[in-house]
């Protein structure tokens, strides 16, 4: 790790052996992390011996024991050599930045400094986007390492021939998406992005308390989805498109419905006793099932009620505007920064829907980054396909500059041209009195 740099500590907490400190500088936000409670000879002890370590345990020993009877570890050192040999054994000097709870995304740009989001300067100082650690790697080498350490404990690999990688950790190890990008593609800079998968969405309420979407809004997708209706959420990279997705399908969606959800790295997990089914895109060699195959392979499952696709991209749209014509609800992450672009570009090569099948979405919600919260829902737009003119009609329901966050459900529904299309197919009564209103 670099030297710490001196500066105005704004925030101090505990991650295993390390010590974790936000050091506010004249510009910018430092994460500075330091290993406490071990010295530098028993981090040499462990690191000469490790493969003996690693054999004990193997054997069914107890870590704390081999480190205390084996290494002679006092046993108040114990739990901060237990974290080295983690660390040792695990993601190296990235292990930390997995196991920080403040920590959401993780960035490496061939060597040099590691740079992370982090929750708590998100709050502190929303303009700022990553910022810089003190965790380095030095040479292009220890990047390749660890891009194959990572790459070899998800289950693939990075050369060549697959110089770029998508891929998921165990779910013993987060369960994080990771990309991975090679030096032969990137120029001698290797690329390492994990996005941490946050471990409970938070409830539709939730969000309306933050700020990122109203009330009225969240009642009317609440309507949407028990009327299985269909929506877009669009917006750019890690504006929380997926969060919005995760809060609507745990906070509304019973777990007794025929839910499937395919996605390219499983980030929706079906909840406990739930009949939700979750299918995720593989590759080995010549061998690929994409998102299109298990699109197909969702309809054929009996499903009923609801198609989740964690990202359109191509062909799979087709599948999924089948599914909308053939009564299913559907949800689906898409990259765009409007409700405009995100028409043109479902009319756009590789997607190629015609107007009336872009007409089977109900919705297009685009989110966008703001100061507080962080991100927020910008604006909620209605398509409506007229057929008589093959055009499809942006309708836009609510915009957050213009209608801010007090309006209420019953203007926020007279606005709904497709109202009665939903309320033919929900199957429950929601709002009566201002669905009656909004007639």
């Amino acid at each position: 790790m670099a030297e710490l740099v001196a500066g105005r500590v704004i925030a101090e907490y505990r991650v295993g052996a390390y010590v974790v400190r936000l050091v506010s500088d004249e510009s910018s936000i430092l994460y500075q992390a330091s290993l406490e409670g071990v010295s530098r000879g028993l981090l040499t002890l462990i690191e000469s011996r490790l493969e003996e370590l690693i054999l004990l345990i193997k054997k069914g020993n107890d870590l704390g024991d081999v480190l205390a009877l084996v290494l002679g570890v006092p046993r108040e050192e114990v739990p901060a050599a237990a974290y080295v040999f983690k660390t040792l054994t695990g993601y190296g000097k990235l292990q930390l930045l997995l196991d920080d709870p403040y920590v959401t995304d993780v960035s490496v740009e061939g060597p040099g400094p590691v740079w992370v989001r982090h929750k708590l300067v998100e709050d502190l100082n929303p303009r700022l986007d990553f910022i810089r650690t003190n965790i380095y790697l030095s040479t292009l080498e220890e990047v390749v390492e660890l891009q194959q350490v990572i790459a070899s404990k998800c289950y693939t690999y990075v050369s060549t021939s697959n110089p770029i990688v998508d891929t998921q950790m165990p779910l013993s190890d987060g369960g994080h998406r990771v990309h991975l990008v090679s030096h032969i593609v990137s120029i001698r800079r290797p690329e390492i992005i994990v996005r941490k998968r946050s471990s409970t969405p938070p409830h539709a309420d939730v969000l309306v308390r933050q700020g990122v979407m109203p009330k009225a809004v969240a009642e009317l997708l609440k309507f949407l989805i028990l009327s299985r209706g269909s929506l877009i959420v669009a917006g750019p990279p890690g504006s929380g498109k997926t969060t919005l997705i995760k809060s609507l399908l745990y906070s509304y969606v019973p777990t007794d419905w025929k839910v499937v959800v395919i996605e390219d790295t499983g980030e929706i997990d079906p909840p406990p006793n739930s009949s939700w089914s979750r299918y995720v895109v593989f590759e080995l060699g010549s061998v690929r099932v994409d998102l299109f195959d298990l699109a197909k392979a969702a309809l054929r499952s009996s499903t009923t009620k609801l198609l989740v696709v964690g990202e359109t991209r191509g062909s799979e749209a087709q599948v999924l505007a089948q599914s909308l014509l053939a009564g299913l609800g559907g949800l689906t992450s898409f990259h765009g920064g409007s409700s405009e672009e995100v028409v043109a570009r479902l009319r756009s090569h590789p997607i190629n829907l015609n107007n009336s099948q872009i007409g089977m979405f109900n919705f297009v919600a685009i989110m966008s980054f703001s100061e507080r919260p962080r991100r927020v829902l910008r604006e909620l737009s209605e398509l409506v396909y007229d057929p008589s003119r093959d055009e499809v009609i942006i309708n836009k329901v609510w915009d957050r500059g213009r209608d801010g966050a007090e309006i209420t459900p019953r203007e926020l529904f007279s606005r709904v041209r497709r109202l009665s299309e939903l309320r033919s197919k929900s199957e429950v009564g929601l709002n009566t009195g201002v669905l009656e209103d909004a007639r």
